[in-house]
């Protein structure tokens, strides 16, 4: 019961973040829901695997970021290389914005 009652709760809070557009140019802000597409590359490291987005044109670059921990319940992430696809989820700011991803549903694949 609790399961469902948060992830209701977390797809309500997506629902404002899905209704922006999606654009190459977002002002990417720590806490803010982000919506982003583009073409990826995929590069995997020691404590988790970052799913760089490329737009040319971009005025700050994102990553998605995927921990050791939930590697797993993402299948094919190395069949993501050069594909486009959309992912959501909290902005983090680490250097660069990064997207926290902990759930299979932050990422579809358009192409």
């Amino acid at each position: 019961m609790r399961f469902a009652f948060a992830t209701c709760i977390l797809v309500l809070a997506c629902f404002p973040a899905l209704a922006q557009p999606e654009s190459p140019h977002m002002s990417a802000i720590q806490g803010n829901i982000a919506v982003v597409r583009g073409r990826v590359h995929i590069e995997k490291g020691a404590e988790g695997t970052f799913i760089n987005i490329d737009f040319p044109g971009a005025s700050r670059s994102i990553a998605g970021y995927i921990s050791f921990g939930d590697e797993p319940t993402f299948r094919g992430l190395s069949d993501l290389e050069g594909r486009t696809v959309v992912i959501s989820g909290m902005v983090v700011l680490d250097g660069r914005a990064i997207i926290l991803m902990t759930d299979p549903a932050q990422l579809a694949v358009v192409n």
